[in-house]
């Protein structure tokens, strides 16, 4: 093992070597924790949406949002047999090697460690990327995209960055697919990232250009390939991208282009600040007397592994993490380093790392760009990127010592992180009944695969599937759901789902983007589709009005199965009845409905369009 300092004995390397591989081990288990458990849950709403674009992508001439994640993660899902437990053991799997490799560069190119105490310690901070799945929704989204795609971009920026022709031109090739999967799953972060890049290459690598114009036209190609596939050309591309983002503004649900750019407040409370801080002190006293308390330090790290395995393995909750807190402690860390030996750490920064840690400071915020929800709540599932800052702005500080020492407290509270995040989603994962461990009913799904719900939840889905193949729906049958909230069924139930994967509601715009979406689907596959309705229920869509638009009445179905979803405390707390509405008109008949009603529409447009004039 190499050193950076002198030791007085072998002590210190013996404890190194024992907490790297209490490190390891803990690594290895949170990974195998949470491979095993993403086999349990299914949000009934925004994993059903993600399951049926990724299924049937091909099906929709508009995506809202404006997103085309659907069309990456279509390939290896058919590689997988539809299994989605295989999907989403693969998902994890990814995005834990990319920050892996991420955390193991930033950290060669900064500290002095070997490359087997680095790998160990980069994959104890990689372990982070777990936070990307908060709330447990484990199915491949365009959120997990987004963070996939800025985890490559930025492994490619660091290997662009090494000697060798070797490094420069994977680099640039990992940077171009990087950005051209950054566009697919969030075009909002595929801008911003751009400019990044653009800043970084400007600022640290004036003359050496060419790598990065090749990683730009690398993402142009692939996105003019991605076009010519989708839409049959760029001009075809840009139409939907844009009557996508029509539809969201349509909608109403706060995704207009005038809240783009804006600063959200951090959301925190007097715990977990006092958390945040006592991590911060501990981090930086572990940095700071770690060279002369050895022993002291090694038996406290030691107690932070052993109590991220009881959290992992016992399923107990003793700190109880919030997003707030995800970016509070790197930051306290930062801020209070800059004290120590009056600011040394700022006169001694190489601007690599300065311009490295603020990259990785924003790129959370990078990532929730363009979203409704609050940035920064949005942003703690990438922060992984925040606690990379900390580990660049922080190597000037162990110059003079050994930097496993220095690197030890930041991995061990990474894991901590990582553990209480995972540990709280499986308790109170979002859209679903509390405690996944408690889940015993193993559910078959679409594609052989199976999956482990809560009991409530597999009833549901059992009586749902039986009463629907005993009133004669067949896979593949077109249904429209105007339940508002269940997207998740119709994929169980091998539906089609007409006018998007989920036609979701709730908002002020819910019928009429329904009423939009339906708008290019066949009058043929209308006039035989079954309809999903939930009249009681809070997210319902206007059963009559969304018919309307394609010339139906109630009259013209009849009820052929009736079920109740389940509830989900704090989620979806009250009870309500679900029918599945069977066309009973002869097919001629309602796609002349159909017609008649379109022709309709168009001509109120044309008289609308003269009244202005």
């Amino acid at each position: 093992m190499a050193r950076d300092d002198h030791f007085p004995n072998g002590t210190s390397v013996l404890l190194d070597r024992t907490l790297s591989a209490l490190s390891a081990v803990t690594t290895a288990i949170l990974f195998a924790w949470v491979l095993y458990y993403s086999t349990y849950g299914l949000m009934l709403a925004d994993e059903g949406h993600y399951l049926n674009f990724i299924a049937n992508p091909f099906l929709y001439a508009v995506n809202i949002p404006p997103t085309l994640f659907g069309f990456v993660y279509h390939w290896p899902y058919q590689w997988a047999g539809g299994d989605i437990a295989v999907l989403r053991m693969a998902s994890f799997t990814l995005t834990m090697a990319q920050g892996w490799i991420l955390s193991f560069l930033v950290i060669r190119r900064f500290w002095t460690v070997d490359w087997l105490c680095a790998a160990v310690l980069s994959a104890g901070i990689g372990s982070l990327t777990l936070c990307d799945y908060r709330g447990w929704g484990v199915t491949p989204s365009y959120y997990t995209l987004t963070f996939q795609s800025l985890l490559m971009v930025m492994i490619g920026l660091l290997m662009a960055d090494r000697p060798g022709r070797i490094g420069q031109v994977l680099g640039s090739i990992l940077v171009g697919v990087g950005g051209w999967c950054c566009f697919m799953a969030k075009p909002t972060t595929a801008a911003a990232i751009a400019l990044v890049v653009m800043l970084y290459v400007v600022v640290l690598r004036r003359k050496s250009l060419l790598p990065m114009l090749g990683a730009a036209l690398i993402a142009f190609v692939l996105l003019m390939v991605t076009a010519y596939l989708i839409d049959g050309s760029m001009t075809g591309l840009v139409t939907r991208m844009v009557k996508s983002a029509e539809g969201m503004t349509l909608l109403g649900s706060g995704h207009n282009v005038s809240r783009i750019l804006r600063i959200d407040s951090l959301a925190t409370s007097r715990s977990q600040l006092a958390i945040a801080v006592l991590m911060a002190i501990a981090i930086l006293l572990s940095i700071f007397m770690g060279a002369t308390n050895r022993l002291l330090l090694s038996l406290a790290l030691a107690a932070v592994l052993i109590v991220t395995l009881a959290i992992a393995l016992l399923g107990t909750d003793p700190i109880g993490i919030e997003p707030s807190t995800l970016f509070l402690v790197p930051a306290f860390t930062c801020l209070g380093a800059m004290f120590y030996r009056k600011g040394s750490v700022l006169r001694t920064q190489a601007s690599a790392s300065i311009v490295l840690a603020l990259t990785f400071l924003v790129l959370p915020h990078v990532s929730a760009l363009g979203t409704a929800a609050n940035y920064w709540r949005i942003g703690a599932k990438d922060t992984l990127f925040w606690m990379l800052a900390a580990v660049a702005f922080l190597s000037p500080l162990v110059q003079h010592e050994r930097s496993v020492v220095a690197l030890l407290p930041l991995t061990v509270v990474a894991q901590l992180l990582a553990a209480s995040v995972v540990n709280t989603s499986l308790l109170k994962p979002y859209g679903q009944v509390k405690d996944l461990r408690r889940y015993t009913a193993v559910t078959h799904m679409p594609g052989g695969g199976k999956l482990v719900l809560s009991q409530p939840f597999h009833d549901y889905l059992a009586t749902a599937r039986a009463q629907a193949a005993a009133a004669g729906l067949e896979i593949g049958t077109p249904v429209i759901d105007l339940a508002g909230v269940t997207p998740a069924l119709l994929y169980v139930l091998e539906a089609r789902a007409l006018g998007l994967p989920w036609l979701i509601g709730g908002y002020r715009g819910s019928n009429a983007v329904a009423v939009k979406t339906l708008g290019p689907e066949n009058c043929a596959d209308l006039a035989k589709a079954w309809v999903l309705i939930e009249p009681e229920g809070p997210y319902h869509l206007d059963q009559d009005g969304v018919m309307a638009s394609f010339g139906a009445r109630q009259a013209d179905y009849v009820a052929a199965a009736r079920f109740a979803p389940p509830v989900f405390d704090g989620d979806y707390p009250n009870a309500t009845r679900q029918f599945l509405l069977k066309p009973i008109r002869p097919s001629a008949m309602a796609e002349q409905s159909c017609r008649e009603a379109r022709r309709q529409q168009q001509d109120g447009r044309k008289w609308s369009q003269l009244g202005k004039l």
